[in-house]
C-alpha cells in the first residue's frame, strides 16, 4: 500500500461507509449497532441516506426523505430526514352513520425527529449538522413492516420483478423467494409484491392472474 493510501485511511478512517467507498450495486444490510450524533461523517451522501435508513431499521421507526436541496450543477448539498410519525394530526368527520359522525385522521401525530445532513461543494464528506433525537411516540417492531416509506420498492427491484414476470413466468411466491436473499434488509408483504406484479403485468398486456 503506497504513503498516499495510507493517508488516505489514515484521514477517513472515523468517517461511516468508508469501507462501502468504492461499492456497486445494493448496499448491504449493516447488522453492527449504529450510533448517530450532530457531528457524525459519511464518506458520500448516499452511504449517509444507507446508515440513516438502517439506523432507522435498528431503532424500529420508520423515516421520510423530506428535503432534498441541490447545487447549481445537481449534486447533492442537503437532505433533510423525519420520522414518518411526523407533521400534524389532521382530524375529519365522515358522513354521519345512525345520527354519529365517525372521525377520520391521519397517521401523523407531529413528532420531531429529524435529520439534517449537508456537504461542502468540493467534497463528497456529508455531515449531520442538525439532529433532533426523540420520538412522542412508542417504536414498534411492526412500524417497520407496514410503514408507507418502505412499502415503495426501488426502481432496481421493479426491474428485476418485471425481469421474473417476462421471463421467468414467476408466480408471487416465487418472487418473493428470489428477492428476499438479495434484500434481506427489506419486507415483502404479499399485497406489495402482487400490486407491483400486476402493475408490471398491465403495462406489458400480460395476462393479470397472480398466484
Amino acid at each position: 500500500m503506497s504513503n498516499k493510501e495510507n493517508e488516505e485511511n489514515e484521514l477517513f478512517e472515523n468517517i461511516l461507509g468508508f469501507e462501502f467507498k468504492n461499492y456497486e450495486g445494493v448496499l448491504p444490510l449493516i447488522n453492527t449497532p449504529i450510533e448517530l450524533i450532530q457531528g457524525t461523517q459519511f464518506i458520500s451522501m448516499p452511504i449517509a441516506v444507507h446508515f440513516i435508513e438502517q439506523y432507522a431499521c435498528q431503532k424500529k421507526f420508520a423515516i421520510i426523505k423530506y428535503k432534498n436541496e441541490t447545487f447549481q450543477d445537481g449534486t447533492c448539498r442537503k437532505r433533510v430526514f423525519k420520522c414518518d410519525m411526523g407533521g400534524r394530526y389532521n382530524e375529519k368527520l365522515s358522513r354521519p352513520t345512525l345520527g354519529k359522525q365517525k372521525n377520520k385522521g391521519t397517521k401523523k401525530n407531529g413528532c420531531i425527529w429529524q435529520i439534517n445532513v449537508t456537504r461542502g461543494k468540493n467534497s463528497p464528506i456529508s455531515t449531520i449538522t442538525s439532529f433532533i433525537n426523540e420520538h412522542n411516540h412508542e417504536l414498534f417492531n411492526e412500524t417497520i413492516v407496514f410503514a408507507i416509506a418502505y412499502k415503495r420498492f426501488s426502481q432496481e427491484i421493479m426491474e428485476q420483478i418485471e425481469f421474473y414476470v417476462t421471463h421467468g413466468h414467476c408466480d408471487a411466491t416465487m418472487i418473493r423467494n428470489l428477492l428476499k436473499p438479495k434484500y434481506p434488509d427489506r419486507v415483502f408483504l404479499p399485497g406489495d409484491l402482487g400490486n407491483a406484479i400486476q402493475k408490471i403485468k398491465r403495462e406489458k398486456g400480460l395476462n393479470l392472474v397472480i398466484d
